[in-house]
């Protein structure tokens, strides 16, 4: 079917969580696998990384939770910020 997804090579495992807190850069996009959204490292605090979305909702998460965005979650991360944009316009 259209929808689904195709089967992953084998030795490809995916997107994996990171090892260490050092490795969770400031700025960079990531993807909190508990609420299954992307966010962007707002900050780190020991084994917490604070995140936030566009929209202005921040959280803290432990860096073993998290992972790299991949390219689709980053521009959907951006989209996001967006479309907030737009709507905040025209609640103005």
């Amino acid at each position: 079917m259209k929808w689904e997804r195709r089967a992953r090579r084998t030795g490809d495992l995916g997107p994996v969580a990171f090892k260490d807190v050092g490795e969770v850069l400031l700025g960079a996009a990531v993807f909190d696998n508990d609420r299954d959204m992307p966010a962007t490292v707002r900050g780190t605090d020991g084994y917490f990384v604070e995140v936030d979305r566009p929209t202005g909702l921040s959280w803290r998460v432990h860096f073993s939770r998290l992972r790299r965005a991949s390219v689709w979650e980053q521009r959907q991360l951006v989209a996001v910020g967006k479309h907030h944009g737009q709507q905040r316009k025209g609640l103005a």
